[in-house]
């Protein structure tokens, strides 16, 4: 039997669950129906291994602000999703290389910037860093030091609990191991969607599938520029006089680590995304050679780790905690962030399709999941809840508009400090 929504989100992540309960609040009980098509389970793609950190330092200023509102909606999200989460409001340390050119420089301007967008983000001293980790860091004269307080941990299962409990709360259809096969379009509107439970009718269609964008989309003829790539996640066991219950998330960029303390004893760490051109654009050959696609995120040979890849980041908990000696190792995994060539989310309408809307996140979905919501559901439903206060042309899925994805590469900024 066909179906019919008013809006067809296509990606049960926490980009499309976020949108689905935003657009159908918008609508309300009588305006239309809202639908999530989701492949595998609410919440089984990359959503499920997120490190789930939320903060607001972003190289953009608009992206800094978005960040923002959306950590508020995070510390309050029963008005958006009617349900709410707990949280810990941890802080953050930012290291740095204190390295006499422009990185140095760029670091300066990126505290300028946010502290003119009323985010707490400030140069702080080594005497402040060891008070803040109660002397678990090591400190160097070499680095520079910032601290963020209003960042936040949370966690994926409670997330995912999250989602699913507000699918209910919201009235949005949730239709699970659905694929979709093709698209029906007429004109410059997309009218149905093929699947594999059937035909299904929509007014309204989001796109928030992530890294099975590209092919999803290729069929009429749409390019998406999203490709897989991976981030190796470690946890090791962990004492209290190791490192203290409360420490802040440390964002190493020396390193190249994320660590944070969660779960009561778990040390839990990860590479943030490499701004290297090349390393992108090896990055887009290997998703093109990629016989599996996305699917890959679903491989159980992700849950297995090399020897050299745990020594690596061994070396990297031993260099940054030395009160820990040999960390105890209890388990790791790949994951891999979405990206685009410039690592800047695909936000707004489609250029091709007037019904048609994107929500991508670039390997940061989770943390704007609330904000970016509210924009697709303002856009839809022709709200103005937030339209004065954001401006989402620089993530407009237009600049890629030309194909001519290597000036984005060659352009990647070494100026944008890896945020």
């Amino acid at each position: 039997m066909n179906r019919h929504y008013h809006t067809v989100v296509i990606g049960g992540g926490c980009l499309g669950a976020a949108c689905a309960f935003s657009v159908q609040r918008g609508l309300g009980n009588k305006s239309g129906k809202v639908a999530i098509i989701e492949k595998k389970v609410l919440g089984a793609g990359l959503s499920s291994r997120h490190s789930a950190i939320v903060r607001s330092a972003n190289a953009s200023p608009m992206a800094a602000r978005m960040a923002k509102m959306a950590t508020q909606y995070w510390k309050n999200l029963k008005p958006l999703w009617g349900v709410n989460i707990p949280y810990e409001q941890s802080g953050a340390i930012w290291i740095a290389e204190n390295a006499a050119d422009s990185r140095a420089e760029s670091w300066t301007a990126l505290e300028h910037m946010l502290q003119q967008e009323g985010i707490d983000f400030a140069m702080v001293s080594h005497r402040d860093v060891l008070e803040l980790s109660r002397q678990a860091l090591k400190t160097v004269p070499d680095e520079i030091y910032y601290y963020e307080p209003d960042v936040l941990q949370l966690d994926s299962p409670q997330i995912l609990n999250a989602m699913q409990t507000a699918a209910k709360k919201t009235r949005v259809d949730v239709l699970e191991h659905c694929d979709v096969i093709d698209f029906e379009h007429a004109g410059q509107g997309i009218t149905a969607l093929h699947t594999s439970q059937g035909k299904i009718f929509a007014e309204h269609v989001i796109n928030a599938a992530g890294a099975w964008s590209a092919d999803l989309f290729a069929g009429i003829g749409l390019n998406i520029p999203v490709a897989l790539e991976p981030v190796y996640a470690a946890n090791f066991l962990v004492s209290v006089h190791d490192i203290p219950e409360g420490m802040p998330i440390i964002a190493d960029y020396v390193n190249q680590a994320y660590f944070r303390r969660w779960r009561g004893s778990i040390l839990h760490m990860h590479q943030p995304r490499s701004r290297n051109a090349k390393d992108i654009a090896r990055s887009f050959s290997r998703t093109a050679m990629n016989p599996e696609g996305a699917n890959v995120i679903y491989d159980a040979l992700s849950f297995n780790v090399t020897q050299q890849q745990l020594d690596n980041y061994l070396g990297k908990v031993i260099n940054r905690f030395p009160k820990i000696g040999k960390p105890v190792y209890a388990g790791g995994y790949h994951s891999f962030f979405d990206i685009t060539p410039d690592l800047k989310f695909i936000l707004g309408p489609d250029t091709e399709f007037t019904n048609l809307y994107h929500c991508l996140g670039a390997g940061q979905a989770l943390k704007y999941a609330p904000i970016f919501g509210e924009i697709i559901a303002d856009l839809i439903t022709e709200g103005s809840v937030i339209s004065n206060a954001i401006d989402i042309e620089e993530f407009s899925i237009g600049r890629f508009s030309n194909n001519d994805l290597s000036r984005y590469w060659q352009a990647n900024a070494l100026t944008q400090n890896g945020l």
